[in-house]
């Protein structure tokens, strides 16, 4: 069977088992791009108490998005560990619990418009040949999918209204901006924090202060509102803190 060109939508069933006792167990966490989303970025440097910035050096690299100059994140799959991600271990992934949503989603592909397909084949994931039946929209569900889509609400958005200027300095600011905002949190924390003024031109309630300062969920809900705003207003409003 040729899993690739299988399309299916949520109601589909499909066969995947995925366990320790499969000859390719692992082996699908090596030599493969694996983008982080900022949700993802969140919950991992807090799952191993890590500050954004020290989990962002030590695990990941950065990636260029094209046609726009802003910068998303990878795992840095390192050529001194044979390109194997670096959460990998004898007995599997150290950051289960908090995998990113890529790792949720495999080996499950998403087409758009509700359809789906496979990212690999039986020959390369062997789990594919096991009996275990779900549906897609099990399968969703189950590897805890739904949560993303709630919590990371605008975040593609933001290249729609976050535009370069053409000017050199303004737009390196607004690319920190962007990638302080989604990926390096406590960093964004510490700017809005030295620039109170922020709180009071975006007219934000004292209730709503104390959630940005103490919730990274809020925190980078705020930082995709703000993106959102565009590259005028941002650059009025806070560029001129970033250093």
């Amino acid at each position: 069977m040729n899993h690739r060109h299988l399309v299916l939508n949520e109601d589909s069933k499909f066969a995947f088992h995925c366990h320790d006792g499969l000859e390719c167990f692992k082996t699908c966490c090596r030599d493969i791009n694996i983008y982080l989303s900022p949700y993802d970025v969140l919950r991992m440097k807090n799952f191993l108490n890590l500050s954004s910035e020290d989990f962002l050096k030590e695990y990941t690299l950065k990636v260029q998005v094209p046609n726009t100059g802003l910068t998303i994140v990878q795992i840095d799959m390192s050529k001194d560990n044979k390109l194997r991600c670096p959460f990998i271990t004898p007995k599997g992934c150290q950051v289960y619990q908090e995998r990113p949503w890529s790792c949720r989603m495999a080996p499950v592909d998403m087409l758009g418009g509700g359809k789906y397909s496979f990212i690999f084949e039986s020959s390369h994931c062997h789990g594919l040949n096991e009996t275990k039946t779900q549906t897609v929209k099990d399968w969703l569900q189950d590897q805890g999918l739904g949560i993303y889509e709630e919590t990371e609400q605008g975040f593609n958005e933001i290249p729609n209204h976050l535009k370069l200027t053409g000017n050199p300095e303004t737009d390196e600011k607004l690319k920190q901006l962007f990638f302080m905002a989604c990926y390096d949190l406590d960093r964004f924390r510490t700017l809005l924090l030295n620039n109170p003024s922020l709180f009071e031109e975006l007219s934000l309630d004292q209730e709503a202060i104390d959630e940005i300062k103490h919730n990274d969920v809020q925190l980078m809900k705020f930082g995709f509102k703000l993106l959102c705003l565009g590259s005028k207003p941002l650059t009025n409003l806070t560029i001129n803190g970033i250093n």
